[in-house]
């Protein structure tokens, strides 16, 4: 299983980093903590997050 920093998922999702904290700490992105500072997203996270917002474009007239 894949697993991702913040910095590493910004860059692949093409975002900045304060905008990839946001959605993790709002809870778009689920995320787990290691150690006192670092937050960790999984692969599986990154696909539901990619799928519901695909999902949310479908839906939009």
């Amino acid at each position: 299983m894949e697993i991702y920093t913040i910095p590493q998922l910004a860059k692949l999702l093409k975002r900045r980093k304060q905008d990839v904290y946001s959605m993790v700490y709002s809870g778009e992105i689920e995320s787990f903590k290691t150690g006192v500072r670092g937050l960790r997203v999984t692969q599986k996270a990154v696909n539901e997050y990619i799928s519901s917002k695909n999902t949310m474009n479908y839906f939009k007239i």
